[in-house]
């Protein structure tokens, strides 16, 4: 089977498969961390039992799956995983198109660290015959928005209550701005 989430090295990174080792980074940079789980639809984690939990549960398993692309974004300077970023949901394959999400620890705002790893994964999937790249904001993050500038995308539109998030078991209705890149290949 075809290996979908290659490593990718950048400057100051490298996009890898997240490790069950990865845990306690995970927890302690970004996942334990109220501030950086406000905008994003998981609650914030207790303990890195949580992050063991989500990784045995969900992450490791899927990298057997078709057409699932998940990094962990690893500092290259400290080894530390400082966020992920991948394809949300199922990518459409028949329609080359894929939705790219993210997360990244507050401590690492600010220094250019998701707009890297976000133009190094919109290269990758170009390369991978994607046409066109979507992200998605809730509209109370505007800061996800400049990330999304940042790395190419052109805002395309606001989407009335397009998502539900469920924080602390009340599931809530958000409108997003909906941003997008097509791949140079196909303009």
């Amino acid at each position: 089977m075809k290996d979908y989430s290659k490593t990718i090295e950048t400057e100051r990174l490298i996009l890898r498969k997240f490790k069950l080792s990865d845990a306690e980074d995970m927890f302690k940079n970004y996942c334990g961390r109220e501030k950086v789980t406000e905008f994003v639809s998981f609650d914030t984690y207790k303990s890195v039992h949580d992050a063991v939990e989500y990784l045995t549960n969900k992450v490791l398993p899927e990298y057997d799956e078709e057409h699932k692309y998940r990094w962990a974004i690893e500092l290259k300077e400290t080894h530390e995983v400082i966020g992920s970023i991948d394809c949300v949901g199922k990518t459409h394959i028949e329609r080359k198109c894929a939705e790219i999400g993210y997360v990244l620890g507050d401590q690492f705002w600010g220094k250019g660290i998701m707009p890297e790893a976000g133009k190094a994964v919109i290269a990758y999937l170009f390369d991978e015959g994607y046409v066109r790249i979507e992200a998605v904001h809730d509209i109370n993050n505007p800061k996800s928005g400049r990330v999304m500038q940042k790395i190419g995308m052109v805002h395309e539109g606001t989407m009335k209550k397009a998502r539900c998030h469920k924080k602390c078991g009340e599931l809530t209705f958000i409108d997003c701005e909906l941003y997008a890149i097509i791949n140079p290949k196909f303009v």
